[in-house]
């Protein structure tokens, strides 16, 4: 890939697929969307677009992440720089919130985009770094490639596609990944340093595991049981991140690792084990006149397929092998 212009370090780069000034919609096409799953936080879209421009003056209310998805030619100014890229499959631009941007480009491009609220963040900040909102920020970056990005949107296209019950606990699970991931290889502080130079690890470890007895005795213990309890009573219908965060009054954040700290898994990944073993139960007891279909909407999938596929990854047959 190759840039030029005044900011030649600056790598990847690739345009938003979002009304601008000149809006020319019948140019661009969304192929996949969140909009409308409920997520928190974070949104995902896929889009193709012939040549064209975009222009957001006054920036765009969220984190925007984009990743190419092919070839193509852009040029992006920003900040009083303008520079012209090459792009690649898995080039990725990060464009903090409110910063004016305009793109262009001379080719037919397709990509993804990860829309992340700034508030969000802002949480993940101060419960992970110890980091105030006016301490630290995005910066404008571009690179060639970046796999933590490239997977999460990867991930987040296919939940998008399969619309599956579990799939906004998912996608908050992984809002929260790339929160953190965004805040190491993207943020600095306010002033200018590198992160690590505002990032308080003291009182972050300390919200995090508590003090020594706490750690002693293993993380909140008693709130890694309530939520369990919580999946247990209520795995059957869509429940959030939020939702079992709020039942043992933690943070998502807080709540997600520490559940994966006692538990091996995560939430979502729990969820999935108590439907697929409520639903072997049912199976195992003849269910009835249930048919799978059936079985699968009252553990909480979506459809047959759903619960066919995580029974068979965990247990290694099919429904349809295990009923009598």
């Amino acid at each position: 890939m190759h840039s030029k212009g005044s900011n030649a370090p600056l790598r990847g780069g690739l345009p938003l697929g979002i009304p601008s000034a000149r809006p020319n919609s019948h140019r661009e096409s969304v192929r996949v969307s969140s909009r409308g799953l409920g997520w928190a936080g974070l949104n995902f879209e896929r889009r193709d677009s012939y040549p064209s421009s975009r222009a957001l003056p006054h920036g765009s209310r969220q984190h925007l992440i984009l990743v190419s998805l092919g070839p193509g030619r852009v040029v992006r100014e920003s900040g009083g720089d303008t520079v012209e890229h090459e792009l690649t499959s898995g080039c990725v631009a990060v464009v903090p919130s409110r910063t004016p941007i305009r793109w262009m480009w001379s080719t037919s491009i397709s990509f993804s985009v990860l829309t992340l609220e700034p508030a969000f963040l802002d949480r993940v900040a101060q419960e992970v770094f110890g980091l105030e909102p006016g301490h630290y920020r995005l910066v404008l970056t571009e690179r060639r490639s970046d796999a933590a990005v490239t997977n999460i949107a990867g991930v987040l296209s296919r939940e998008v596609v399969r619309a599956d019950p579990g799939g906004r606990l998912y996608a908050e699970s992984l809002a929260n990944i790339l929160a953190v991931h965004l805040l190491r290889t993207y943020a600095q502080c306010n002033d200018g340093r590198i992160l690590e130079a505002c990032w308080k690890p003291e009182e972050t470890m300390t919200a995090i595991f508590g003090d020594e007895t706490d750690r002693g005795m293993g993380p909140h213990p008693r709130a890694v049981s309530e939520a369990v309890r919580f999946i247990h009573e209520n795995y059957a219908r869509d429940v959030s991140l939020n939702d079992i965060a709020e039942a043992v009054h933690l943070s998502p954040f807080h709540a997600a690792r520490l559940f994966k700290q006692a538990l091996g898994v995560s939430p979502h990944q729990y969820v999935i084990q108590v439907r697929v073993n409520s639903a072997r139960s049912l199976l195992s007891a003849g269910s009835g006149e249930q048919s799978l279909a059936e079985v699968a909407s009252a553990v909480g999938f979506a459809d047959q397929s759903h619960l066919t596929r995580h029974f068979k990854r965990l247990l290694g047959i099919t429904p349809k092998q295990l009923r009598p």
